[in-house]
């Protein structure tokens, strides 16, 4: 904002929003960090659980008010090239595959509704733009998908090809942010919102 660096960026990282087992099954060899004060967290219980459960947004004010959806509501959301894009989660819990193009960028957003879980990647590899779709009947549990070009197999969450052509390859994710609907278009309030239809399905 001001001194030597103002105007410049830090550059975002990809994270996860998940649930302990689900990035466990993902990044088996994680650490955790650690407050150092054993039993602090002894109870496991989330002290925001009345918040997540309130319609009340907080004590800071929103500066924005976006209707298009509930203010609590969760979303993906990414900026590409300075524009914005939300991904509500009630929409990717019936849509749990998305074949997207933003910004003329190619993207796979997959979405793992048991563990409330969302991820966005580029889906272009090799030079070549793929199509996903949820793979059926599949023992496993998680989120698997088939590209149409190859029908290789791929771990949803992870985006890499564990079957098939493709067996190996892993799509590129995109830094994006899980937030309360509220949150995201206070920082972002012309941002672009995915509905693919499913307004009046609410």
């Amino acid at each position: 904002m001001t001194g030597p660096l103002k105007g410049e960026k830090l550059k975002p990282l990809q994270s996860m929003f998940t649930r302990w087992d689900t990035w466990r099954k993902l990044h088996p060899a994680s650490k955790v960090l650690s407050s150092g004060r054993e039993g602090f967290f002894s109870s496991m219980r989330d002290p925001y659980e009345s918040y997540y459960r309130s319609s009340d947004t907080g004590i800071i004010p929103t500066r924005v008010s976006d209707k298009r959806i509930y203010p609590k509501e969760y979303v993906l959301g990414l900026v590409l090239n300075e524009k914005a894009k939300a991904y509500p989660f009630s929409v990717l819990s019936r849509q749990p595959v998305v074949n997207d193009t933003f910004q003329t960028v190619p993207l796979l957003v997959a979405f793992d509704a048991e563990s409330a879980t969302g991820v966005i990647f580029k889906r272009s590899l090799d030079g070549k733009d793929l199509s996903f779709k949820q793979a059926a009947g599949s023992e496993k549990k998680g989120l698997f998908l088939l590209d149409e070009a190859t029908k290789s197999v791929w771990d949803g969450l992870g985006g890499r090809a564990i079957q098939g052509a493709l067996k190996g390859k892993k799509l590129e994710p995109v830094p994006m942010t899980p937030s309360f609907w509220f949150g995201w278009v206070d920082h972002y309030p012309n941002t672009e919102l995915y509905f693919n239809g499913l307004e009046g399905k609410r």
